[in-house]
């Protein structure tokens, strides 16, 4: 059975699995790296971890498929903020949603379906 780690230990293991492999293609297979080390981790929590450290850079390939509505980024889970714009009536609008932390914008990206994790300046 995997733990629960602390935020410092799970950061330091996921680092640590990026400086041996570079490059991991696929959220679930870097999951199972984690496991494989007795570390849990929920896709949520990984995300919002992965997305604090700078030395990590993260690629996301999306879907054609649009959101019904959002709450919450897709991509990391953080908090969206409004895309207004004016309708033909000249009254505002919401059209889309973006996020401050990863970039995700509604208006022009689908549901992520694949994401690679790299360590920035790192030698393939």
């Amino acid at each position: 059975m995997a733990k629960r780690p602390s935020d410092a230990e799970l950061i330091f293991n996921i680092l640590n699995i990026l400086g041996k492999n570079g490059e991991i293609v696929g959220e679930l297979k870097f999951l199972d790296f984690l496991k494989n080390r007795k570390i849990g981790a929920s896709p949520k929590r990984f995300r919002k971890i992965i997305y604090e450290i700078p030395e990590i850079e993260v690629s996301v390939k999306y879907s054609r498929k649009k959101f019904e509505s959002l709450d919450k980024c897709p991509v990391c889970s953080s908090k969206l903020a409004t895309i207004r714009g004016l309708n033909l009536e000249g009254k505002r609008k919401i059209i889309g949603y973006r996020c401050e932390i990863c970039g995700y914008n509604s208006t022009s990206h689908g549901k992520p379906y694949i994401y690679a994790f790299r360590l920035k300046n790192h030698d393939l």
